[in-house]
C-alpha cells in the first residue's frame, strides 16, 4: 500500500522547534545538559532557541544563587557552572603557593621595574593576608581577574587575563605589581584591611584600592598601572586609630560605603563618591556606650560587615550577644543597636537544668549570603565563633539561630568565611591551616554531575568535609585568616595562611574536557596551566561525619599516585585516595 503523504500542516506540527516558546520552554527545562545539547544538533532552529534561551534558563534554575546576574556568552555560562559543579561533587582541587615571579615586577610608589620581589622582612611569626579579588567578563572568550593582598606593610597585586580562542586553546597572560607607602615598617604599619574598587570601565588597567594600617592610616590608592605615571591617594581620616577591620559596599548610582573598626570598640562610617579629597566619618559610635559593665566586662569588636545599604552587623565578645545590628539611617548609624543576636553552643546537646548563667562567646567573621534569582532578600547571614561552630541567622526570624554547622572533631575557633551563593561555606579554622566545606543546601540539590547519566544518579553521601592547607616549605600551625574569590561562579579560591597565599583551583586536574576558559587538558609533563608540577601541593582531608566514622584521605601529585599510595575513593576526584 502506497504511503499516504502529509500536508504541510501535519508536518509544522511535528516540528519540535514549531512549538510555542513556553511549551519549549517546559521540555528543555527537564533535560539535563548533555541532552540539551544533543538536542541543539536537530536543526538551525533548535540551535539558536537553545543558545538564546535555553542556557540561560539552566544556568538560572540549576544554579540559582551561584549564576551571575549578567553574561557575555551563556552556553559558556552553564558550561562553566555544570564543570565547576562536577568539580565540587567529586572535591576536586589543585593548590599551590602562590607569590611574584621574578622579572618585571612593578613597584609603586616608584612606578619603576624590579626584577625580584622584596618580602617582608622582621615579621615575628609571619604576615597574616588579608586578600580580596575582582573579576571582569569582557566578552569574547575573555576573562580579566585582579587579586590584591597584604604581604605586611605592602600589597601585592596580580592582573591575570584569560582568553580562549576556538581551535587555538587558552592563553593567560600575567602581571606582577606591588605597593608599599615611603618609610613603611613591618610590624608597625602592617596592613590590617584591603579592598578592591571598581574601575572607571572594565579595560581600565590602573587598580583601585582601599587601605588600612595597624598604625591607624586609612586611604584609598589608585594604582596606574603603567610605570612613569603617579599614585593618586586620598585619606580617610581616623585620628590615627588603629584600622582593625573594614567593610565596603560601593554603588554606581550614590554615595558609596565604608564601615572601619578603630581601636578596640569603635566604629565609623564614611560616606563617599570620587569628587571627595578627603573623607570624614559622618557618623562613629562605641560598641560599649550605654551598657552597665565594668571595664574588665567590656567585650571588644572583632569585625564589621555591611549587609546592605541599611544594616551594619558587628562581631564581638565575649559577650553573651556578640553580634549586633545597627541601622544606617540618613545621618549616619544608629547609636545603638536595633537588635543583637546570641550564639550560645547548642543547649539541647548538653542539657544541664542547673546551669543559668548565658556563656560568653566571641564572632570573628560576618558574611551576608548572596541572592538567588528567586529571591533578594538581604537578610541572611552566617557567623563563625570562638566555640568552632558556624551559624546562620534571619533577620526576618525571631529566633537568634536558623541553623548552625560544625565539625564534631575539631571545636577550633573560625577565622574566616567564604560563602558560593547558597550551596556551600567555606570555613577557615584558627588551627592546623585547616578548611572546612559545609553543604547549605539541606540535602537538596539542583544539579549533580551523574544527573542525565545512563545507570547513574546523584548520590546523598556526607558533602561536609575538611582540608589541611599544609605547604612544602611552611609546615608550623597556623589559622586561615582570610578567604576569596572573584565570585561563587569563579573556579579560583584564596586563602590566606601565616606568611603565605594559597590559590586552589576547582577543577579536575586529569579530566579530558575541563572548563577551556580556565583550564587546558594536562597531557603530562612538567607543567599544568602555568603551574609547575612540583609546586602543587599534596593535600590532606577528612569527611565531617561524627567523632566515630572518620576517613582520612590524602591526595597525589599529579604525576600520579605512588604504588603503595592506597585504594581510591569511589565518587571523588582520582586524586584523592584512602588507606
Amino acid at each position: 500500500m502506497a504511503r499516504k503523504k502529509r500536508s504541510s500542516c501535519e508536518k509544522k506540527a511535528s516540528n519540535l522547534a514549531s512549538l510555542p516558546p513556553e511549551l519549549l520552554d517546559a521540555i528543555t527545562s527537564y533535560l539535563p545538559p548533555s541532552a540539551l545539547y544533543n538536542v541543539s544538533l536537530a536543526s538551525k532552529a533548535l540551535a539558536t532557541y537553545i543558545r538564546t534561551y535555553a542556557w540561560k534558563a539552566l544556568a538560572q534554575s540549576r544554579f540559582p544563587s551561584t549564576c551571575p546576574s549578567t553574561s557575555t556568552s551563556w552556553p559558556g555560562t552553564a558550561r562553566t557552572l555544570c564543570t565547576l559543579s562536577r568539580a565540587w561533587d567529586r572535591r576536586a582541587l589543585v593548590a599551590r603557593v602562590i607569590e611574584p615571579k621574578d622579572g618585571g615586577i612593578l613597584v609603586w610608589p616608584a612606578g619603576k621595574r624590579e626584577e625580584k620581589w622584596r618580602k617582608p622582612r622582621g615579621q615575628t611569626i609571619g604576615f597574616t593576608p588579608v586578600i580580596d579579588v575582582k573579576q571582569y567578563d569582557e566578552g569574547g572568550g575573555r576573562r580579566r581577574e585582579t587579586l590584591a593582598w597584604s604581604a605586611g606593610a605592602q600589597v601585592v597585586v596580580r592582573k591575570r587575563l584569560w582568553k580562549e580562542d576556538e581551535g587555538k586553546g587558552r592563553a593567560e597572560k600575567v602581571e606582577w605589581e606591588c605597593y608599599a607607602p615611603v618609610g613603611a615598617s613591618e610590624g608597625r604599619d602592617d596592613v590590617t584591611a584591603l579592598h578592591q574598587l571598581d574601575g572607571q570601565g572594565k579595560q581600565d588597567p590602573g587598580v583601585r584600592l582601599i587601605v588600612g594600617t595597624a598604625a591607624g592610616k586609612l586611604e584609598e590608592v589608585s594604582l596606574p598601572g603603567t610605570a612613569g605615571d603617579s599614585v593618586a591617594r586620598r585619606d580617610f581620616v581616623t585620628d590615627r586609630e588603629s584600622v582593625r577591620s573594614s567593610s565596603v559596599l560601593q554603588s554606581t548610582t550614590g554615595d558609596s560605603l565604608l564601615a572601619a573598626q578603630l581601636g578596640d570598640t569603635s566604629i565609623s562610617l564614611y560616606a563617599f563618591d570620587d569628587s571627595q579629597a578627603s573623607i570624614t566619618a559622618n557618623s562613629k559610635i562605641d560598641i560599649n556606650a550605654g551598657n552597665a559593665i565594668t571595664s574588665k566586662q567590656q567585650p571588644r569588636a572583632w569585625s564589621v560587615k555591611l549587609l546592605s545599604d541599611t544594616q551594619l552587623a558587628v562581631g564581638t565578645g565575649p559577650s553573651t550577644h556578640p553580634i549586633s545590628v545597627y541601622e544606617l539611617l540618613p545621618t549616619g548609624l544608629s547609636t545603638t543597636h536595633v537588635r543583637h543576636f546570641t550564639v550560645a553552643e547548642h543547649v539541647e546537646r548538653f542539657p544541664s537544668p542547673h546551669v543559668t548563667a548565658k556563656p560568653l562567646n566571641s564572632v570573628y567573621p560576618i558574611i551576608p549570603l548572596p541572592a538567588t534569582t528567586t529571591s533578594s532578600h538581604p537578610s541572611l547571614f552566617l557567623s563563625g565563633a570562638y566555640d568552632g561552630w558556624v551559624r546562620m541567622h534571619d533577620l526576618r526570624s525571631r529566633q537568634d539561630v536558623v541553623r548552625s554547622y560544625v565539625d564534631p572533631t575539631d571545636d577550633s575557633g573560625i577565622y574566616s568565611l567564604l560563602a558560593r551563593g547558597q550551596e556551600s561555606v567555606i570555613v577557615g579554622a584558627n588551627s592546623q591551616s585547616r578548611l572546612k566545606i559545609f553543604d547549605l543546601r539541606m540535602g537538596m540539590t539542583g544539579y549533580h554531575y551523574l544527573d542525565g547519566q545512563v545507570g547513574e544518579q546523584s548520590t546523598e553521601g556526607s558533602r561536609d568535609h575538611a582540608l589541611f592547607l599544609r605547604t612544602l616549605d611552611h609546615r608550623k600551625d597556623s589559622a586561615v585568616y582570610n578567604l576569596a574569590s572573584a565570585s561563587p561562579s569563579s573556579p579560583h579560591i584564596y586563602a590566606g595562611i601565616s606568611a603565605r597565599v594559597l590559590e586552589l583551583a576547582v577543577t579536575e586536574a586529569w579530566h579530558p574536557k575541563p572548563d577551556p576558559v580556565y583550564f587546558e587538558k594536562f597531557r603530562g609533563g612538567k607543567t599544568w596551566n602555568g603551574w609547575r608540577t612540583g609546586e602543587v601541593l599534596e593535600l590532606a582531608g577528612y569527611e565531617i561525619e561524627s567523632q566515630a566514622r572518620q576517613r582520612l584521605m590524602m591526595q597525589s601529585g599529579l604525576q600520579g599516585r605512588p604504588p603503595a599510595a592506597g585504594k581510591s575513593v569511589e565518587g571523588l576526584d582520582e586524586r584523592w585516595w584512602a588507606k
